[in-house]
C-alpha cells in the first residue's frame, strides 16, 4: 500500500484557489459599489480623508492572505513528498 502526500496537497491548493477566488469577487464587487458616479458634478474631487475600509473588505483581505498561505503549504507538502521519494530511491539504489 502506498502512501503519498501529492492528494492532500493538491486539495489545499485546490481549497487556497476557491478562497482567492472568492475573496477576489467580494473586493470587486465593493469597488464596484465605491465607484465614482457617471455625472457632469464635481464631487469627485473631494477628497476623503477619513476613508477607513469595510469589515467586508477586511474580511476580504484576510481570506486573500489565508489562501495565499494555504497554498504555499500545499505546495511544501508536495515538495517535501518529492524529497522523501528521493531519500527513498537512493537508499534503494
Amino acid at each position: 500500500m502506498s502512501v503519498s502526500s501529492v492528494q492532500p496537497g493538491y486539495q489545499i491548493i485546490d481549497m487556497s484557489s476557491k478562497m482567492a477566488e472568492e475573496a477576489a469577487l467580494e473586493i470587486q464587487q465593493s469597488q464596484r459599489e465605491l465607484s465614482i458616479p457617471k455625472d457632469n458634478s464635481y464631487d469627485f474631487n473631494k477628497v476623503e480623508f477619513n476613508f477607513e475600509p469595510s469589515p467586508s473588505q477586511i474580511e476580504s483581505l484576510t481570506k486573500l492572505n489565508t489562501s495565499n498561505q494555504y497554498s504555499r503549504i500545499g505546495t511544501n507538502v508536495m515538495q517535501r513528498d518529492q524529497e522523501m521519494i528521493g531519500s527513498l530511491l537512493d537508499i534503494h539504489v
